[in-house]
C-alpha cells in the first residue's frame, strides 16, 4: 500500500475526498482550521491516497469527480512515506483557529467602499471585521472594514 499524491480540481479537494472514500479508497487531506470555524486545504489543489499498485484501482482515481489526476515525475507516480503522513497529522494540530491573516500583512480590497485600494492588516475587531491602515489623503488612516471585503495582495 502506498500514498499517492493526487492533484484536485480548483477547490474541490473536500468533493475529491469524499467521491474517493465512497469508492473505499482511503484519502487524507491535511486542513487547517480558520478562526472562523472554516477548513481550508493546508496544501491547496492536493490530497493523498492510499491505494495498492494496481492499474485497475488507480484507473477509476482518474474519472473522479473533483480529480484531475495523479502527480507525476516522469513515469512515475509521485507518493509519499506513512512516516510522512504519520508526521503530518500531527503537525495538523497546530493548525486550528488560524487567522485570515497576518499583521502588517499587505491586503487589496476587493469590494465594499473602499475597492480596488491597498491597507495593511493591523488586527481583528469581532468576528467579521479588522482593522487596516488605509493611505487616504496622504495620510496613513485606520480603517475598519469587513474581513470577507479583502485579499492578500
Amino acid at each position: 500500500m502506498h500514498w499517492y499524491l493526487v492533484k484536485t480540481k480548483a477547490r474541490q479537494e473536500f468533493r475529491a475526498r469524499e467521491h474517493l472514500e465512497n469508492q473505499s479508497f482511503r484519502t487524507y487531506l491535511p486542513v487547517l482550521t480558520r478562526k472562523s470555524g472554516k477548513d481550508e486545504a493546508l496544501f491547496p489543489g492536493y490530497i493523498f491516497l492510499a491505494a495498492s499498485d494496481s492499474e485497475e484501482a488507480l484507473g477509476v482515481v482518474r474519472s473522479t469527480r473533483g480529480v484531475l489526476g495523479f502527480v507525476r515525475f516522469g513515469e512515475e507516480l509521485a507518493t509519499a512515506s506513512e512516516a510522512l503522513i504519520d508526521d503530518l497529522r500531527m503537525l495538523e494540530a497546530h493548525f486550528r483557529d488560524v487567522p485570515r491573516f497576518l499583521p502588517g500583512q499587505e491586503l487589496l480590497c476587493k469590494s465594499g467602499p473602499f475597492a480596488g485600494l491597498r491597507a495593511i492588516f493591523e488586527c481583528e475587531s469581532g468576528e467579521e471585521r479588522c482593522i487596516v491602515l488605509m493611505n487616504i489623503l496622504n495620510s496613513p488612516r485606520a480603517v475598519r472594514v469587513k474581513l470577507s471585503d479583502l485579499e492578500p495582495a
